[in-house]
């Protein structure tokens, strides 16, 4: 169960859960209280994962909560002395898995000057996909637009192990405001994950039945 206490200690939270509900109102969310850290992940729909990390005093209990992300972001911010509606549970309707806690390896370390490039040139290959359908300024079809989000725009290696990045996880590295100007990203690998790490939160894919990650 959520706490008022809790409220402060989720304050920087909240940047997440209000781009999220901008792109979705009816995104959900997974609060989880671990030792020491406190995090919120969210399924966008364009089917990636995000989150971001914080620091957080250790509590009496863990907690595990999946909400609607506007049910906790009202939540948050409720002004203090009014009275506090907590988030209703909606464990049942998360159904995604969630990534590793450990086992990652860090594979490279990307510019916000390389990775930007890459999601201004989808922009326009989508408008001119879209263009060739006899439909400017929109969106093309559906398949279309996947085939291009689940297009590799970015192998980074170490040497030794690669790993492939998606355009749709580039795009939502920057629609969800992490990756800062002048900032980098880094790529790591789990499995048949792969994340980009950014300065205000991590974006997360993984593809059933590859061995996406790791080459």
């Amino acid at each position: 169960m959520l706490t008022p206490d809790d409220q402060g200690v989720l304050a920087e939270l909240a940047p997440v859960l209000r781009r999220a509900v901008a792109l979705d109102l009816r995104s959900l969310a997974r609060l989880r209280f671990d030792a020491g850290t406190a995090s919120v992940f969210v399924r966008l729909p364009f089917e990636v994962l995000v989150s971001r990390t914080i620091d957080a005093p250790a509590r009496t209990s863990s907690l595990d909560l999946a909400a609607r992300a506007a049910d906790l972001l009202a939540w948050l911010d409720t002004p203090p002395g009014e009275p506090v509606v907590e988030p209703q549970p909606r464990d049942v309707e998360w159904r995604a898995g969630l990534p590793p806690a450990t086992g990652w390896r860090r594979i490279e370390t990307v510019p916000d000057t390389v990775l930007r490039p890459l999601v201004r040139r989808a922009a326009l290959a989508l408008k001119e996909a879209a263009a060739r359908e006899g439909v400017p300024s929109a969106q093309p079809r559906t398949e279309v637009a996947d085939a291009l989000l689940d297009s590799v725009v970015l192998t980074a290696s170490d040497g030794d192990q690669t790993a492939e990045v998606t355009l749709r996880t580039v795009s939502a590295l920057t629609r969800m405001g992490f990756l800062p100007r002048g900032g980098y990203a880094h790529v790591d690998a789990a499995g048949r994950w792969v994340r980009l790490v950014a300065e205000y939160g991590t974006v997360h894919l993984e593809r059933p039945g590859q061995t996406l990650g790791l080459l």
